[in-house]
């Protein structure tokens, strides 16, 4: 299959589940998430604003022993990069929001990226959006990188370069896979 028929297929696989069971399986996923060492072990935080068919990482945003960072333009560098979580939000060409006045994490400063996704495979690689800025932010950061899905996003192989950047692990309600590098 071409990148776009698998977002294709992914798209139709995720609509014959329906929104409920979506969410309640990426639920599922964040608790799987919750208990896997590296986010045990991270204080600084790169997530995402998710949209309506990504798994929801918004209700473990809110703990004073970590400080979350979520994508955001940088102007100077024409990258989006981790920006920490603002008060006040805009929204941005990606359908999601941004914080309005950004302050950026530096390369090293995050301990740990989690990346949505339409779909992932068992090496770490992702199949994003046709328009997706997470290659130019993952080569960006120096972090662990945590790819979150719901089974139904989980294939065999994907049609995206080899050289692209890799998650370290895809976390989905039913599996927590190392990716095979």
């Amino acid at each position: 299959m071409t990148a776009e028929e698998t977002r294709t297929f992914i798209k139709d696989r995720l609509t014959g589940m329906g929104l409920p069971i979506i969410e309640a399986n990426g639920f599922l996923a964040v608790k799987r998430l919750k208990s896997h060492k590296d986010y045990i072990a991270s204080k600084k935080i790169g997530a995402y604003a998710p949209l309506p068919d990504q798994v929801d990482v918004t209700h473990i945003m809110p703990q004073e022993e970590r400080e979350f960072y979520i994508p955001a333009l940088d102007e100077n560098l024409g990258i989006y990069r981790m920006a920490k979580m603002g008060e006040t939000f805009k929204h941005n060409a990606y359908g999601t929001v941004e914080p309005v006045d950004p302050v950026f994490a530096e390369k090293d400063e995050l301990d740990l990226i989690l990346v949505p996704g339409i779909a992932f495979d068992e090496q770490g690689r992702r199949l994003g959006p046709e328009l997706d800025f997470y290659d130019d932010l993952l080569n960006y950061y120096d972090a662990v990188v945590i790819g979150l899905a719901v089974d139904a996003q989980r294939l065999n192989d994907l049609p995206v370069p080899e050289d692209g950047p890799r998650m370290d692990y895809v976390v989905t309600e039913s599996y927590c896979i190392e990716a095979e590098r």
